[in-house]
């Protein structure tokens, strides 16, 4: 049990409008004490007060926002359950078109397909119809070309027919008859530069027709020719004065320098009356120091002693004679004949009223080349012919580019009035 409290640690009974705080006595010793304790606890009852007052209005303000709070929320939940359901209700109905809308696509699908599987179903109809129309335009289209083939075929071997000759070549002994020279498929070409190429091209012909028939002429032919490389046109003399066969030169057109030198010398030679030989002196160039031109020169000069010697000889005159005619007749140089004086001068045997090609039986057949003289045309390498180049030069003049002549001691002989061929 507790311990009873003196007078002293008694608590004062408290302050009522029954019991009114004793004003304490003036003579009491412990007045101050108590009097600075009782204020102390008045003030800390104050303070406390102040305290609970503060605490209870931050929850009253707490319990207002709580319930504010409460109140949006509440609010907002609302707003949100009656979106949904308008979601909902958007939703179902979309679904349902959406359904809806399916439904007609698949009716219209299967309609579509009942029409398309009947469409084909004609398609395929028309199309055995055409298949056997077909079928029936082929074979009478194969029967057309079987008729057509057949006749085209006889077409044909008409023509081929029509294109051969029903002859052979005429091989005499003796070729001209009655003013007509008959030249056989024993013939070679000799037109253009007389170049290297050419002299072997002709060459292995002339060995060719002999080793075929020594018996037989063989026919050089030229239709125009200027002449050329000196040492070319020599082996082509040698290899006709070698060839067992009898070699005639036949000229149609125009023969010059070495040309004329191998129409002259031959074992024997024919042309027509308007065909032009032409002789001169060798014309040829040269480059280098003074000493070098003069060794050129002796050099050619005794290229032209050797090779037209023999053709003043057949005339009846020195060489140095021979050089001074051609300046008598013309002051070039250029001794130039046709065919009934050519013949008067020995510079061809026989004149010919006629020519006949016997060798050409067949239109399908290459006939023999052409007349021919290169023609300038313009365009670098516009055309090649006997390793000759057309060519034009830096100042617009077109000119003939000789090909490089092979025989080291070589020089060319051939005539160039219009100054086109260039040497190398």
């Amino acid at each position: 049990m507790p311990a009873a409290l003196t007078s002293e640690e008694k608590p004062a009974p408290p302050e009522s409008k029954e019991n009114p705080p004793a004003e304490p006595e003036d003579n009491d010793p412990s007045l101050p004490a108590a009097l600075a304790k009782d204020k102390l606890l008045k003030r800390e009852l104050e303070n406390l007060r102040f305290e609970k007052n503060l605490i209870d209005a931050r929850l009253a303000l707490a319990e207002a926002k709580r319930k504010e709070a409460e109140s949006t929320l509440a609010a907002e939940k609302a707003t949100l359950d009656a979106e949904r359901a308008l979601q909902s209700a958007r939703s179902a109905a979309a679904f349902a078109a959406l359904d809806e809308e399916k439904a007609k696509i698949e009716r219209e699908l299967a309609f579509d397909t009942a029409k398309s599987n009947k469409a084909l179903a004609e398609k395929n109809t028309q199309l055995r119809a055409l298949e056997t129309e077909a079928k029936i335009f082929k074979m009478e289209l194969d029967q057309t070309l079987a008729k057509y083939t057949a006749a085209t075929a006889v077409f044909q071997k008409e023509r081929e027919a029509s294109k051969i000759a029903a002859t052979t070549p005429k091989y005499l002994k003796e070729p001209l008859v009655d003013g007509t020279l008959y030249i056989s498929d024993r013939r070679v070409e000799l037109n253009g530069p007389v170049t290297q190429n050419m002299a072997e091209n002709i060459i292995s012909q002339i060995n060719f027709f002999n080793n075929q028939n020594t018996e037989f002429p063989i026919f050089v032919v030229i239709d125009n020719s200027p002449g050329g490389s000196v040492a070319a046109g020599f082996q082509i003399l040698k290899a006709m004065e070698s060839s067992q066969a009898p070699v005639y030169v036949v000229v149609k057109g125009f023969a010059a320098s070495m040309a004329a030198v191998i129409t002259t010398l031959s074992e024997r030679s024919y042309c027509y009356s308007n065909t032009i030989i032409l002789h001169h002196q060798m014309l040829t160039s040269f480059q280098g120091n003074m000493s070098v031109l003069k060794e050129n020169l002796e050099w050619a000069q005794q290229w032209y002693q050797r090779l037209a010697t023999p053709v003043a000889k057949k005339m009846g005159l020195s060489l140095e004679d021979f050089t001074k005619e051609m300046y008598a007749h013309t002051v070039t140089g250029d001794w130039r004949e046709f065919g009934e004086n050519a013949q008067k001068l020995k510079w061809v045997d026989t004149i010919v009223e006629r020519i006949e090609e016997t060798s050409i039986r067949s239109l399908a057949d290459p006939a023999p080349e052409q007349p021919r003289i290169l023609t300038i045309r313009s365009g670098e390498n516009a055309d090649i012919f006997n390793d000759c180049v057309q060519k034009i030069d830096d100042k617009g003049r077109p000119y003939i580019q000789l090909p490089a002549l092979e025989n080291p001691y070589d020089v060319w002989w051939l005539y160039d009035k219009r100054g086109i061929y260039r040497a190398q």
